[in-house]
């Protein structure tokens, strides 16, 4: 059909693709290579890209999804038709509801059959359509011409707007066509749309934070990228600043800062007594604002939302004003604006006592089954303030997200929000530190979730990737078992066994340690950190 460039003997439409990611700044992929595949991998050696092999697909998503949180790149997966789609699916779910850029790459089969469902190998009735509704957008090269824009359009479509995953699917035939363009030569630059800010909008706002008598401030995962502009607004505003799930770390241990969820009653009553609130990156969902499920989210006397997304912007709660926009070209207008009038300051002596009296009141409120998973996490967060902390769907994690002190944006995540996956912890803590080599990284999982994704304990050791695990033994799914018990259904499925954790350790050739007295468990951590090894500490829930 095309015919090649004479540089280009030796290249296929396949083989091209990674030559271009690299040339669009990708370092890292995560794959399984497969039968349908294996024509793309021929173009790996042109490149410098690192293959990272999981041992599932769901894990080469997960540590996609990590390794985008802490790089803040797209994380790159490359799968192969069928099984290794739909594998991957679960991870691609949990970021679309975290809005992570990811990108999916998979073959599919040949697109010139009359008719589906032919009994081939891997074959699905609509690959493209299935993926369609997790992902942001799902494209098929159908022709050489197509992979080029293929490529800057999924580029352009996750990183902008919301951003979230993105698939390109690769027939078998068409990879092994001879391209009509030489990757050297290829631009592969690629737009980022952004709304451009009315500046009434802006000093409307100014001229309202300036009247306020008890302005606050709530930031979202959306906010992470303007830290160094809202140190500076919370001071001059005289706001305290709420920090969700996502957004923990901001603002670091500011005095005006208040790092607990919006569904303990303390932080409600704050927001309930506030004049003016501008929530900015957040889309109030109910893991964060409802999460014991009350419905009963304190009415706001005036709020101001700004997000990214124009269809997130009404979403959840209804606000008085919206603001299409980034968070950082917002907050820097913003700032901009009020630094450039008589703004009366607000006198912020008495906020911080009351802040510091509400950090108080969100640790007297948390459940007494929580106290001690909530001691771990603290103690972790102190003593270790460079870590980053990711989490499963766990209860450590759980504690954590109603309070933690965490100094670090981007410090803090885990799957226990939005999609809230199991066996999200292990792969992602491990895309996360190859993203960041010289941070420490702490995963912390339960005895059940582990078990989903264990085996990309082998990938840690494989690749040397020097994580510490901390596993949480309670014997089975003790939340799920609680929370049968609390609506008066007999337990049942809920205490699956957990593994030798000692041998499992030895089974991936990793050191292995118990924490018996929680005195202990800094010295064992320092230990683990200063081997710069993948480890599994194991923690009882019942010696704790």
């Amino acid at each position: 059909m095309n015919t090649a460039c004479q540089d280009n003997v030796n290249l296929t439409v396949g083989s091209a693709v990674l030559p271009l990611l690299e040339k669009m700044g990708v370092e890292t992929i995560f794959g399984i290579p497969g039968v349908h595949t294996i024509e793309i991998y021929r173009g790996i050696s042109r490149t410098s890209i690192r293959h990272i092999t999981p041992r599932h697909e769901q894990g080469a998503g997960f540590m996609a999804d990590g390794y985008a949180r802490v790089s803040g790149k797209p994380g790159v997966c490359l799968v192969i038709t069928g099984p290794g789609m739909t594998n991957i699916l679960t991870a691609m779910a949990q970021a679309r509801a975290d809005s992570v850029p990811m990108l999916v790459i998979s073959a599919v089969n040949p697109i010139f059959n009359d008719q589906n469902e032919l009994g081939l190998l891997h074959e699905l009735p609509d690959q493209g359509a299935l993926v369609r509704q997790v992902a942001i957008s799902s494209l098929t090269v159908t022709k050489s011409a197509e992979l080029i824009p293929a490529l800057k359009n999924s580029f352009t479509k996750m990183l902008s707007n919301r951003p979230g995953p993105v698939h390109i699917e690769i027939p078998t035939d068409i990879q092994k066509l001879l391209p009509d363009f030489n990757p050297e030569d290829a631009n592969m630059a690629y737009e980022i749309s952004e709304e451009q800010l009315d500046q009434s909008i802006i000093v409307n706002i100014a001229d309202r934070l300036n009247e306020a008598k008890k302005p606050l401030m709530i930031l979202g995962g959306g906010a992470q990228a303007c830290n160094q502009y809202l140190s500076e607004l919370i001071e001059i505003i005289g706001a305290q600043a709420i920090t969700t799930i996502n957004a923990r770390g901001l603002l670091g241990g500011h005095p005006l800062c208040i790092p607990a969820s919006p569904s303990l009653a303390c932080v409600r009553q704050n927001i309930l007594e506030a004049d003016v609130v501008l929530a900015i990156g957040t889309e109030f969902g109910k893991t964060d604002f409802d999460l014991y499920g009350g419905g009963d989210f304190p009415p706001i006397e005036y709020l101001i939302r700004v997000d990214i997304s124009e269809v997130q912007l009404t979403k959840n709660i209804k606000p008085n004003m919206t603001v299409q926009s980034s968070a950082t070209k917002f907050c820097e207008q913003l700032l901009w604006e009020i630094k450039g009038r008589r703004f009366v300051p607000k006198k912020v002596i008495q906020p911080k006592v009351h802040t510091k009296k509400i950090r108080e009141k969100c640790l007297n409120e948390i459940e007494s089954k929580l106290r001690n998973p909530l001691d771990l996490i603290l103690r972790l967060v102190n003593h270790f303030p460079e870590a980053i902390l990711v989490g499963d769907s766990t209860q450590p994690i759980y504690a954590g997200n109603l309070y933690n002190n965490v100094k670090k944006a981007g410090n803090w995540f885990n799957s226990a929000t939005g999609y809230g996956t199991l066996g999200y912890a292990i792969p992602s803590a491990l895309g996360a530190k190859l993203a960041s080599p010289i941070s420490p990284v702490i995963g912390i999982i339960g005895d059940g979730g582990f078990q989903f994704t264990s085996s990309e304990l082998m990938t840690a050791s494989d690749e040397s990737i020097p994580v510490v695990f901390i596993v949480w033994n309670n014997n089975g799914y003790k939340e799920i078992k609680d929370s049968m018990t609390m609506e008066g259904i007999s337990p049942v499925g809920v205490t699956p066994k957990p593994p030798n954790f000692k041998l499992q350790a030895q089974s991936y050739d990793l050191p292995y340690y118990l924490v018996e007295n929680r005195d202990d468990l800094i010295k064992i951590v320092t230990t683990a950190l200063e081997r710069n090894l993948p480890t599994i500490i194991e923690i009882h829930e019942t010696t704790y």
